[in-house]
């Protein structure tokens, strides 16, 4: 029954698509084709792109945020230890206890020294306003700097917020001004630290002392991290009141997004990260972190289509390419198929002729070696002779034509590929291309060196020589990124050694080593004699490989059998040491050692023959 339904199925299909001519179900067939996977691919790379991105940008903002976090909390604690270095001084803990019983020319000296002592703390940290030590209900007060509180100050808030609590640890008020008129009100708002003074031998509250701080303290840690592309950090108590951001008329003011700020009682109370939406609907990234010391809120905003700047190049980047294929693709697909049904379509009109008893040719012109301009060639000439003698006439010359290839690629000898590499590179010197000259004249000596001569021993210096010239071209390519250097002593130049068993190895190196070394690299070949052994080695400073990798290399390299030549690294070097070993037998040592990140080195030790010893 499935089957039926199937087949009723294309059938119905078949008939549709019969409507229309074969070129144009050739051509939506090609469309789709070339167009879907297009489609899918870039949706798909969009996709995993953005998702990465997100999780990136996500994870990075709350290093951010937490470094600053740290920072932070420790100006804060900065400023507490300053603050109670003061309240232990003996000074305050000793004389300015007894300050409401001295007379007026103690109370003088006092204040002196008091004031001497307090500007010195001040003058340690550039972002303290002010400083004022208290005694309580009004007995006595000292300040230097910023004056927090007048004379009579039993009913100002920072005195009530300090002595009248149960907490007696450190108080932080947001942003204020101070709280005295006249020629002490500056109009410029401070943070205030305060703490009680705690009488060290009983226990008791002998008065209090504050600390004036500029809430700019905190501008340095935030300095890299504020307002840009609307994206800004601000610190704000737990009520929402801004304590820092980039704004100063926002300093001890309420957080104008409440949106916002209740979005953050909201959520941990340590440090996390959300999506956050605004009313005028603009989405948003939001990181924070609670500080340790005062629980206040350090918040940083970004929105993400400034985040995703990059996702949306790529995106756009993504259409512009699919669009630009996809109408590639229609040109083209119009364009091959136009050029194979145009000579369709002027057979076809000459067969109705023919069909007709009119034996014209087909009139088209030879333009092109397709299959259907020789198909309408092969017609011309049936209707110019018999049907039979034409076709036979035909698989003559389609074999002719295969026989002039074959007799062509024939003539195409190693000499004439190699003085035709020097005939481009002495055109090259002519007009003053150097590098193609010498790119030209290294490939042909590599060239000829390895395809000309029956001898399979040659001196060391012929195979040096070589792998120079392979270096020499190696180097256009990469140029600063790679580096080489050979240290054969003039003495060992004359050894004899296998042809072509350097250059194999010296690849390795480059496109296994330097090529995949982010920084430049250096190719390092050297020869010496140990013995009656000569030992060559050639060295990267690349990639290198793990231990796990370099297990897998020798093991290749140590069963023939097993590898199948299923390695790309190991095929060039396996060749090499087959050789060797069909040459030297035992004598022979093939070492590879790596380190991941370091490099690779590859050492050969066989038997030394000089060139004017026997063979």
């Amino acid at each position: 029954m499935l089957r039926k339904l199937l087949n009723s199925f294309f059938q119905r299909q078949i008939l549709f698509l019969r409507k229309f001519t074969v070129k144009r179900r050739l051509l939506i067939t090609f469309l789709l084709i070339s167009i879907a996977p297009l489609a899918i691919v870039a949706t798909v790379s969009f996709y995993y792109s953005y998702k990465d991105a997100t999780q990136k940008i996500e994870s990075s903002s709350m290093q951010i945020i937490h470094q600053v976090q740290i920072n932070a909390d420790a100006i804060t604690s900065d400023f507490e230890k300053l603050l109670q270095t003061i309240v232990n001084e003996e000074l305050v803990q000793t004389d300015m206890k007894g300050a409401a019983k001295l007379d007026k020319l103690g109370q003088y000296r006092l204040d002196d020294e008091l004031k001497r002592m307090l500007n010195v703390k001040m003058m340690s940290n550039l972002a303290v306003e002010g400083i004022t030590v208290a005694l309580p209900d009004d007995q006595y007060s000292m300040f230097v700097g910023n004056r927090m509180m007048p004379p009579k100050y039993r009913d100002t808030q920072l005195y009530q917020k300090t002595l009248l609590r149960a907490d007696q640890g450190f108080l932080w008020l947001p942003p204020h001004l101070n709280e005295v008129k006249g020629f002490f009100q500056t109009g410029d708002k401070v943070l205030t630290l305060s703490v009680p003074i705690t009488d060290r031998w009983r226990g008791t509250t002998i008065g209090m002392a504050s600390l004036a701080v500029k809430p700019s303290a905190f501008r340095d840690i935030l300095s890299n991290e504020e307002e840009s592309a609307d994206g800004k950090v601000f610190i704000i108590d737990a009520s929402g009141t801004v304590i820092y951001s980039e704004k100063e008329a926002e300093w001890g003011e309420p957080l104008g997004d409440r949106k916002l700020t209740a979005s953050l009682r909201g959520y941990d109370p340590g440090n996390s990260h959300f999506d956050y939406v605004a009313d005028d609907g603009r989405k948003y990234l939001i990181s924070y972190t609670r500080m340790n010391g005062n629980g206040w809120i350090i918040v940083k905003q970004i929105p993400y289509d400034y985040l995703m700047r990059n996702t949306t190049k790529i995106l756009t980047f993504t259409i512009v390419i699919a669009i630009f294929f996809m109408l590639l693709s229609a040109y083209v697909a119009t364009l091959v198929f136009n050029s194979i049904f145009s000579g369709i379509y002027k057979l076809m009109r000459s067969m109705r002729s023919l069909e007709k008893g009119d034996f014209q040719l087909s009139g088209a012109q030879p333009s092109g070696k397709d299959e259907i301009q020789r198909l309408t060639t092969v017609y011309d000439r049936m209707v110019d002779r018999l049907n039979d003698v034409i076709n036979e006439l035909y698989r003559t010359q389609v074999v002719k034509q295969a026989m002039q290839i074959k007799a062509l690629k024939a003539q195409i000898n190693p000499h004439f590929l190699y003085n035709t590499l020097e005939t481009i590179s002495s055109l090259a010197k002519i007009h003053g291309v150097r590098e193609i000259s010498k790119m030209t004249s290294s490939l042909s000596h590599i060239f000829r060196y390895s395809i000309t001569g029956e001898e399979n021993i040659v001196p060391l210096r012929d195979e040096i020589s070589s792998v120079e010239h392979y270096l020499r071209i190696i180097k256009v390519r990469y140029g600063d990124r790679m580096s080489s250097r050979i240290d054969v002593p003039e003495s060992l130049q004359s050894c004899k050694v296998l042809k072509l068993i350097l250059q194999p190895i010296v690849e390795n190196a480059v496109q296994h080593g330097i090529e995949r070394k982010l920084s430049p690299g250096t190719v390092t070949i050297s020869a010496s004699r140990e013995g009656d052994k000569l030992r060559l080695s050639v060295e990267d400073d690349g990639a290198g490989m793990d231990a796990k990798r370099l297990a897998e290399l020798t093991h290749l390299l140590s069963n023939v059998t097993d590898s199948q030549r299923s390695s790309a690294l190991g095929i060039g070097l396996l060749n090499v040491k087959e050789r060797l070993y069909l040459v030297y037998q035992d004598k022979v040592s093939f070492d590879i050692t790596s380190t991941l990140g370091l490099g690779t080195t590859i050492t050969l030790t066989f038997p030394i023959e000089l060139e004017n010893e026997g063979g």
